[in-house]
């Protein structure tokens, strides 16, 4: 596909072939695969010669496809000794429409702070809500990070009652039950919006 300016618009389809990646990186919408770029959404072309970026613009009201350093929300659906599995339910600046890529999620153990953590069970439990970083997208699940001060459970549920706890002190407790527990927590804990 040849452009005469800065930029060339067309529209395309998921699957449509864009053009090789010794010409062009594969923008929003668009993937590389074998040395040739393809759309994965529909929409408008948009080939940025002055960044040699390929990119679709889409004309429907879908999310932009997950890359590195996207900021995501999801639900934590299970803890395993090394690793929680999360459900992703939402893209920062996006979180009104559904996400179009693969919304399974992992954080690591190594992946959960910046100090370490001896067991993940102590840092996430089923039915938190975490803000996290997107550091994979290779795969069949998405890999995350929780690994600074924003980031983390933004609302944690009791692990005995499964009300919402609250922070008290830095501490997290149930209102309810009284149950004290630990997670790790966003630095805005509760007053996250998504």
């Amino acid at each position: 596909m040849e452009a005469n300016g800065e930029t060339k618009k067309e529209f395309v389809i998921p699957g449509d072939y864009i053009g090789v990646a010794e010409e062009f990186l594969p923008g929003n919408g668009a993937y590389e695969e074998n040395g040739k770029i393809y759309a994965t959404l529909v929409g408008n072309l948009d080939l940025d010669m002055s960044r040699r970026s390929a990119s679709v613009v889409s004309k429907t009201n879908v999310v932009p496809q997950l890359k590195e350093g996207d900021i995501v929300y999801g639900e934590v659906v299970s803890v395993k000794p090394q690793m929680v599995y999360v459900d992703l339910l939402a893209l920062e600046g996006y979180a009104d429409k559904k996400l179009s890529a693969n919304t399974k999620a992992r954080i690591y153990v190594s992946q959960t702070d910046k100090k370490y953590v001896k067991t993940i069970s102590t840092e996430f439990r089923n039915g938190d809500i975490v803000r996290a970083r997107v550091v994979d997208t290779q795969g069949d699940a998405v890999r995350l990070s929780t690994a600074e001060d924003n980031l983390g459970v933004i609302r944690a549920v009791c692990g005995v009652c499964k009300k919402t706890l609250q922070m008290k002190d830095g501490k997290l407790e149930c209102e309810y039950c009284s149950s004290k527990e630990t997670r790790k927590t966003a630095s805005d804990y509760l007053k996250a919006k998504l």
